[in-house]
């Protein structure tokens, strides 16, 4: 299954990955982006460390490869984080009326989607479907698939979720934070959908090669698309209280529903 073609097109891949990666760096100090996207640039740092180290890996300690590459993967399940929040924090500004009016009840929403992210995670080690009969080296990556397939799956909802409340209150994003979101929910989206492919048959593995890591690249190349000019996301106005009320009563009524329906 890991023939000469794959393993050369992995590697390839990963250089390619690295020197997007060390231009996203470069351009976020060039530009001192890093300043007005602190939590983006540590994400990005960690890429950059995280797959220059699975690389030279990869080229002189191949037998140890997978154990780096699946807990470093594990590693940046957690960290992928940094981008949701910074996302969030750069369309709804911590000064501003929309989020002073609704990010407890957005935090609250994130909360629950990581305990949700936790308890399937934990379903699945426990009480895990049948998966189909796999090679050991396959069978040895189901629980780091599950966690990505969890975690990855709220990661995307959380940043969907943020770009939708943004786009039904009028919030409009620069082409920073939209091509970051746009690239990293698309990238996370179709991880999730890749990983939840295998469990459901071994035939999908050689996808795993190819599909991941290349929708991987495209976000980079994307994120550096998006950062080759400075463009915030513009200053909300809310010059009028009424507005500002009228979007507090919005989300108050939408969150007592979302409370109906959770709990009839």
């Amino acid at each position: 299954m890991y023939t000469t073609t794959v393993m050369v097109l992995s590697i390839g891949i990963c250089v390619t990955a690295v020197l997007l990666e060390l231009s996203a760096v470069l351009l976020l100090l060039r530009k001192s982006l890093w300043r007005e996207y602190p939590f983006f640039f540590v994400y990005t740092i960690w890429l950059l460390v995280g797959n220059t180290a699975v690389l030279f890996v990869d080229l002189w300690s191949p037998h140890v490869y997978a154990t780096v590459f699946w807990y470093g993967d594990s590693a940046d399940i957690g960290l992928r984080l940094l981008v949701v929040w910074e996302v969030f924090r750069q369309t709804f500004p911590k000064n501003s009326g929309l989020s002073r009016s609704f990010s407890k009840g957005l935090g609250i929403v994130a909360v629950g989607l990581l305990i949700v992210a936790c308890v399937t995670f934990w379903g699945y080690l426990n009480y895990g479907l049948p998966s189909p009969p796999a090679p050991s080296r396959v069978a040895s990556w189901r629980p780091h698939l599950a966690l990505d397939r969890s975690f990855g799956f709220v990661e995307a909802l959380m940043i969907l979720g943020t770009l939708v409340v943004a786009r039904y209150y009028g919030v409009k994003c620069g082409r920073n934070i939209r091509g970051i979101a746009l690239a990293f929910g698309a990238w996370a989206s179709i991880s999730t959908a890749n990983n939840a492919m295998i469990d459901l048959a071994n035939s999908f593995v050689p996808l795993f090669y190819y599909l991941r890591p290349l929708s991987f690249v495209i976000m980079l190349v994307v994120w550096i698309w998006a950062l080759w000019v400075y463009e915030p996301n513009p200053p909300i106005r809310e010059s009028e209280a009424v507005e500002l009320n009228r979007w507090t009563e919005d989300w108050n009524r939408t969150i007592s529903t979302a409370r109906t329906l959770i709990r009839p």
